[in-house]
């Protein structure tokens, strides 16, 4: 990952590390919770989308296949680029296929929005790895074993609360997806907010450290021409 984009290590769970952290949790909650919750939704979303009850099992697919198939590559293109991109990316899509599954109607199209909605959890689920692992975990007495079982525990909740929120909701499944709009956004919003803060603050440190680099520059040239004045004086 591009130094730029890294968080602060310095700042380690005081600062912004800790609500990076929390967004980035969030945010494996929810794509947790969307690969189960279609699972448990019943007669009614199948009869809204023309959905045999036989083809639950392939919506559930579809997300989970696009999830694997693509976190390495954006894993890798976060690596090659910045995670901002890929993380606004993540959102629009997650959210964007979340209202669309709502609205379509026929099999065809339920599992295609499935598939974009996995795609974005591919693109949450590298960049929430991305940023985890450059935190420093080590400090202020972190433990990183400890951090972890946290993270796989959120994991697991959420797919226990997509099970849940899908047979709760009934009649009303698309309330289980359209609670996808404001739940990105709580994870979204401090992420886009951390990552831009953190590049204008590398950019201003690498612009002093430019400048500072010149001034030395320009004062051994300074000195180097006061030598050679002071050697031809001598001769």
């Amino acid at each position: 990952m591009p130094r730029a984009e890294r968080p602060a290590v310095g700042d380690g769970f005081d600062g912004g590390g800790r609500v990076m952290y929390a967004a980035c949790a969030l945010s494996q909650f929810l794509v947790a919770a969307g690969a189960s919750v279609v699972t448990t939704m019943g007669p009614a979303l199948r009869e809204a989308n023309g959905l045999r009850a036989s083809w639950l099992p392939s919506a559930v697919l579809v997300y989970v296949l696009a999830l694997g198939l693509l976190v390495l590559p954006l894993r890798l293109l976060i690596r090659r680029t910045r995670p901002l991109p890929v993380l606004i990316l993540g959102l629009w899509l997650f959210v964007q296929s979340s209202v669309a599954l709502t609205l379509v109607s026929g099999a065809p199209a339920f599992l295609a929005f499935r598939a974009v909605q996995g795609a974005g959890a591919a693109a949450l689920t590298a960049t929430a790895l991305a940023l985890v692992l450059a935190l420093d975990l080590d400090l202020d007495g972190q433990r990183p074993d400890r951090l972890l079982l946290v993270w796989s525990a959120v994991v697991v909740a959420g797919f226990g609360t997509g099970l849940a929120a899908g047979a709760v909701v009934g009649a009303d499944w698309r309330w289980a997806l359209w609670a996808n709009v404001p739940l990105t956004a709580t994870a979204g919003i401090p992420l886009v907010r951390l990552l831009r803060s953190t590049r204008r603050r590398d950019k201003a440190v690498g612009a002093g450290a430019g400048a500072g680099a010149g001034d030395g520059d320009g004062g051994d040239g300074v000195g180097v021409g006061q030598g050679e004045e002071a050697q031809d004086a001598a001769a």
